[in-house]
């Protein structure tokens, strides 16, 4: 049920007159901008929410008038206000956790994950100018969490909740959630990369990097993203190095040089498609894929699970050096609380939300993948499950954005040289390298 802001000025003056305690969960999506929209929205939970197995901190007396509710930022596309069915679960679910803390209501702010206003922006400025404006849980996307741990501004783990063995976080939700060491927050929802091909090549496909290579099927993937994640998941699993003792964005040589080599081949010989310099991103390689003009894509798993096919497999990428490896992407309920008795209850709301149960309804509602290997236990019980849970223990986080952004750009920009222009492999590594060493 929604109210229009006529509705929550009234309920306001209500309140004010009767000295009424808000009850229900304020989705604050405010309206100054497509990204920041004010809205109410009020969804009775018929079951009770289960006891959360983590301590929390009382508030203090002295903090007894700051108290206003728990407020929570999280990206557009997590949006409970929607009525997609992810939207309504997470709904219902802050409304679970609402009942068993009476007058505590839960404001929603959306915020985009980019650009100016967006959510690191934002967390920047309020801790610095008005630190009682920052929220006090949020959904922090894979790329802004290092930065925002090193400048202080999310809470440590430790001392409200843990990341335990027995909750079978998998090694990139670990990653995703510890910044030199410390846990940071608890994850939430995961995407990885994952190479698609139809049910028809089950059995002929060769999944090993070099036998690729010299077989018949034709392979596509986004050879212009900015990330070039691709490239970036078969250098690692060629065993590269991207970072140096100094902690400074590297790439090898050799294992660069042989990497393109070998793509350079496979692109001469219409195995890559000349279309993939094109492509920024996945859709291209999905549609191709469904077509049935490629025999194989790499795509990240939001893309392949929207498809909906169960004719399709997926792995973590091709086997080559005895190892297979492929990257992953994330989001992580982190506190910002600027009130330090509301960090323990921020924490017990983050670890309510990632309860296998509920986990495993929303990624398959919201079409990512969950982050510890319980909740793939209530996922229908079918080979896809099964793979993108294999391809999930093999995954690892995407590096920090010091290390991807000019790792990321450098890889690309060589790999288009190959492809593009000509450029021969070997001087296009270098060039590659070279470009990491200017300031």
């Amino acid at each position: 049920m929604s109210f229009t802001m006529i509705d929550v000025f009234e309920a306001f003056l209500l309140h004010f007159r009767k000295g009424l305690i808000l009850v229900g969960i304020i989705l604050l999506l405010a309206c100054s901008s497509e990204t920041d929209r004010l809205e109410s929205v009020f969804n009775p939970s018929a079951t009770p929410s289960p006891a959360i197995p983590v301590t929390t901190t009382p508030l203090a007396t002295s903090q007894q008038d700051l108290r206003r509710g728990l407020r929570i930022w999280v990206p557009p596309q997590f949006d409970p206000n929607t009525e997609h069915l992810a939207g309504r679960l997470l709904r219902d679910r802050l409304q679970s956790f609402y009942e068993q803390f009476s007058n505590l209501p839960i404001e929603v702010r959306i915020k985009a994950e980019d650009g100016q206003g967006g959510m690191f922006e934002a967390l920047i400025t309020a801790s610095e100018a008005a630190p009682l404006a920052l929220p006090d849980l949020v959904l922090v996307p894979r790329k802004i969490v290092v930065p925002l741990a090193q400048q202080g501004i999310l809470y440590p783990l430790d001392g409200y909740a843990q990341l335990s063995e027995d909750q079978k976080w998998y090694p990139y939700a670990r990653q995703l959630a510890v910044v030199e060491n410390t846990p940071f927050g608890i994850p939430f929802v995961g995407d990885v990369l994952v190479l698609a091909y139809p049910e028809s090549l089950a059995n002929e496909l060769p999944l090993n990097w070099n036998d690729w290579l010299v077989s018949k099927y034709s392979l596509g993937f986004a050879a212009n993203d900015p990330q070039a994640a691709v490239l970036l998941a078969l250098y690692l699993q060629a065993g590269g190095a991207i970072r140096n003792a100094q902690g400074r964005p590297i790439l090898e040589e050799m294992v660069l040089t042989e990497l393109l080599e070998s793509i350079s081949v496979a692109y001469r010989q219409g195995k890559i498609p000349a279309w993939v310099i094109q492509a920024e991103d996945d859709q291209l390689v999905s549609q191709t894929l469904a077509e049935g003009k490629i025999d194989s894509g790499f795509l990240w798993g939001s893309n392949y699970l929207k498809q909906g096919s169960q004719e399709w497999h997926a792995s973590a990428g091709f086997l080559a050096y005895k190892t297979s490896l492929t990257l992953a992407d994330g989001w992580l309920w982190a506190s910002t609380s600027p009130i330090s008795d509301q960090i323990g209850i921020s924490f017990q709301l983050a670890a309510f939300l990632t309860e296998p149960e509920f986990m495993a309804t929303y990624t398959q509602a919201a079409g990512y993948l969950p982050t510890r290997a319980e909740a793939f236990s209530y996922w229908q019980n079918n080979q896809r499950t099964k793979e993108l849970e294999t391809v999930s223990q093999l995954a690892q986080i995407i590096p920090p954005s010091a290390l991807s952004d000019p790792i990321g750009i450098a890889l690309r920009s060589a790999l288009l040289a190959v492809v593009k222009d000509r450029v021969p492999p070997q001087q296009a590594a270098k060039d590659a390298i070279t470009s990491l060493t200017k300031p």
